[in-house]
């Protein structure tokens, strides 16, 4: 999918408190537990991607989404 794709969805305001949420992770923090199918609407947009243990992580796509910049 691509970023324009992404960036002009609308989310669920779940996935987007979901997304707030994954984004004030710490590194070496446990990502919160989000519900099914909050994990997978936002792992189809590709604003998360799975990492290890089960757990998801934010993309650059995620951050854009949010704030319009990648840092």
């Amino acid at each position: 999918m691509t970023r324009e794709t992404a960036m002009s969805r609308s989310l669920s305001p779940e996935a987007i408190e979901a997304l707030r949420r994954l984004n004030d992770v710490g590194v070496g923090q446990a990502a919160p537990a989000l519900a099914p199918g909050v994990t997978g609407e936002l792992l189809g947009l590709g604003l998360i991607v799975e990492a290890a243990g089960g757990e998801v992580e934010i993309t650059c796509n995620g951050r854009q989404y949010l704030s319009g910049d990648c840092d």
